[in-house]
């Protein structure tokens, strides 16, 4: 319950930074714009309440996490060993924050008990009842999604095999700052060389696990949160953009149910293997509907790399595309002057309401380096046609300024080099296996089926916001395909993926359009409103096949899952015996229940270290001269141990068993101590590198 307590704290502050920065959410609405048709949905009192409670959840979570981890991190160096730092942080946030609650609830109880009988007439209106549908859904989905790939049953934690790979840093980062002490923070699969990786989010989930939720809960109540946050700040920009209220729900469907050609070519090679049986079709699409791994004919598709199940990995990526969204929402007012106001010329801020607005968006853009780094590379490209359009351009460019003041900022302070994190270079293709121009569009149109041609027609309708807009959410797509910021171009798939997200807006707007176009318009359809209508539900098909198939996919995956003990008797004697912040020296661990102590490996899997930018290979080669003894040389074992920091080696039949590694047992055990045994458990000894025999 306290940390439940401390997420709705965290709310709280995030609606007193909207109103202390932004104002009225109705004043902020009212300057947006958008058609007729929403009008009275986007300013009714129950979706302006819901979008305040978005932004506020989806800004107030991560500055308090922000806050917790910074004060954290100042106090633990002075702090004895037996307080934990998040321990003295959190009861002082809680208290303040409750005293800071009290006092504004109390100041302003008047106004809050007038609010109430309007939002209790309101409640029955066809737009609230509309509204809590759509909410209903997303909970429903979010509560699945999460909690069918990641869940805890008794003492066992089950990963699904569609997430548990992911779930190997995740899992070991939260743990370090629940269970550790990760200040200076490390990544606990390759400690010693900082951190390049945007952790902050599972540092909220260590957080929540340090008071008091599972561990299962601790990640999956963020994550549901973020998806609710994001669907309703999706839902209410594509309405506040179209205004059609059915964009709500259908904008963020679509990007669940991605676009793709996956299904169609998949259905294919399904007949073709099944054309010699009775009944074709239906025995190809029975295996499809059974099947127990992911469906696509380009690489990685085997990965689940385009569809819902990435949202079920990689759980920080939502609260990073809220954020995005918050931003956009808080820039609409400035495009709207631009393009059609008086002030379309100016380049000043034009006032202290602007000044207090884009101070506001500089603080939000600020916690985005480490919160989800690839959310803020995409919402400055975004940024970038909408800043040339706009009134107040001096605003845009200081959010600019200071977005990257802060990636530089925080890239020194966690890796220990301003520019080590992101190393771009010109990289054309991405992943495409022929990087011809005519094989590349063709590899595009494979993994984004109809989005793309549906978005040029978007794109070619009347409206200049909307140009402006379609063509600032394209650049992530066109730099996903140009450029590389880390060592695996593939992390490059995010980028494709939020720029489909944001054109779903317009691509919903246009089924939408075809199924409510009638015959008064100025330039009516010749097609009768039937055939229209089953056009709309053809393209919706076809848009949402694959996605729809995928969620079964997930289901059909997840059926099996990789479990880990919570009450192992390894866990607990490390935690029993070693300090939160020793290093143990192991077989190159992954998903492993050795992470839920908290504390680090000297050499886990290397994929994540190395896509991170850390230099794996060189590592490699000391761990390997390390368990080879150094060619039985004690002086330069312990030198390198030394060197390296290192407090404990864990042998067990993982690393007996490992490709390429070579042992000597003999060699510890006649020079260092043992100091546990666990032959039930593969056979662990642990030594003590510091000691003698």
């Amino acid at each position: 319950m306290l940390a439940l307590y401390w997420l709705l704290l965290a709310i709280f502050a995030g609606w007193q930074f909207c109103h202390v920065f932004f104002g009225p959410a109705s004043d902020l609405i009212g300057r947006m714009g958008s058609g007729q048709t929403g009008a009275g949905f986007v300013a009714a009192p129950w979706t302006t309440l819901l979008f305040r409670l978005a932004m506020a959840a989806s800004i107030g979570v991560p500055a308090i996490a922000w806050l917790v981890y910074l004060v954290a991190a100042l106090t633990d160096p002075v702090l004895p060993d037996n307080i934990h730092p998040l321990l003295v942080v959190n009861v002082s946030w809680l208290a303040a924050a409750t005293i800071w609650a009290a006092w504004v609830l109390v100041r302003k109880r008047s106004r809050l008990f007038n609010s109430w009988p309007t939002l209790a007439r309101s409640l029955h209106r066809p737009d609230s009842v509309w509204l809590f549908c759509c909410l209903a859904i997303w909970l429903l989905f979010a509560g699945w999604l999460m909690t069918s790939t990641f869940r805890q049953i008794g003492s066992q934690l089950h990963a699904g095999y569609s997430v548990f790979s992911d779930f190997a840093p995740h899992t070991a980062l939260i743990s370090s700052f629940s269970q550790g002490r990760n200040w200076p923070t490390v990544y606990p699969h390759f400690p010693g060389d900082g951190i390049a990786y945007h952790f902050m989010f599972f540092f909220l989930c260590g957080n929540l696990h340090y008071l008091g939720l599972p561990l299962a809960w601790a990640i999956n109540i963020p994550s549901i949160l973020a998806l609710l946050t994001f669907t309703s700040l999706l839902g209410f920009l594509a309405v506040r953009l179209t205004g059609r209220p059915a964009t709500f729900l259908l904008a963020p469907l679509m990007l669940f149910l991605r676009s793709s050609l996956a299904f169609f070519t998949q259905l294919a090679d399904e007949m073709q293997r099944n054309a010699h049986r009775a009944g074709t079709l239906r025995i190809a699409l029975g295996e499809l509907w059974n099947r127990a791994a992911f469906i696509g004919s380009t690489p990685r598709d085997e990965w689940g790399l385009w569809g819902v199940n990435v949202y079920a990995n990689q759980r920080h990526l939502l609260s990073g595309l809220s954020l995005l969204l918050v931003v956009l929402l808080l820039v609409l007012p400035d495009l709207q002057a631009g393009l059609f106001g008086p002030g379309r010329s100016g380049w000043k801020i034009a006032g202290p309401s602007d000044w207090r607005r884009f101070i506001g968006i500089c603080l939000i853009v600020a916690m985005l380096p480490y919160w989800h780094g690839s959310a803020l590379v995409a919402l400055l490209l975004v940024l970038v046609p909408v800043a040339l359009f706009a009134a107040n351009r001096l605003g845009f460019g200081l959010t600019a300024a200071v977005a990257v003041a802060s990636a530089l900022l925080q890239s020194w302070f966690f890796s220990g080099q301003a520019t080590r994190v992101v190393q771009p270079a010109l990289f054309w293709g991405f992943i495409a296996p022929d990087t011809s121009l005519g094989r590349v569009l063709l590899y595009l149109l494979t993994v984004t089926g109809l989005a793309l041609p549906l978005a040029l027609v978007a794109f070619w309708m009347p409206g200049w916001r909307r140009k402006v807009l379609m063509a600032g959410f394209l650049l992530p797509l066109v730099f996903a395909f140009t450029v590389s910021l880390t060592p695996d171009v593939t992390v490059n798939h995010k980028y494709i993926m939020i720029s489909l997200a944001l054109l779903n807006i317009y691509l919903a707007d246009l089924l939408v359009r075809l199924w409510t176009w009638a015959g008064h318009q100025k330039k009516p359809l010749a097609s009768p409103v039937l055939m229209r209508r089953a056009l709309a539900v053809l393209l919706g098909f076809c848009l949402m096949v694959t996605g729809v198939l995928e969620c079964r996919l997930v289901r059909n995956i997840n059926q099996n899952s990789v479990s880990l003990d919570t009450k192992s008797q390894l866990v607990q004697w490390v935690q029993a015996n070693s300090r939160p912040d020793d290093i143990f020296v192991t077989a190159p661990y992954h998903y492993n229940a050795f992470f839920l102590s908290g504390r680090s490996v000297w050499f886990g899997h290397s994929y994540y270290a190395w896509s991170a930018g850390h230099d794996t290979e060189g590592r490699f080669m000391r761990y390997k001269q390390l368990l080879d003894a150094c060619g039985q040389d004690l002086e330069a074992v312990r030198d390198l141990v030394q060197r390296e920091k290192l407090d404990y080696l864990l042998i067990d039949n993982a690393l007996r068993q490992a490709e390429d590694i070579s042992v000597d047992e003999a060699f510890f055990n006649d020079n260092f101590q043992l100091v546990a045994w666990f032959p039930d458990l593969g056979d662990i000894m642990i030594y003590d590198l510091n000691s003698h025999p």
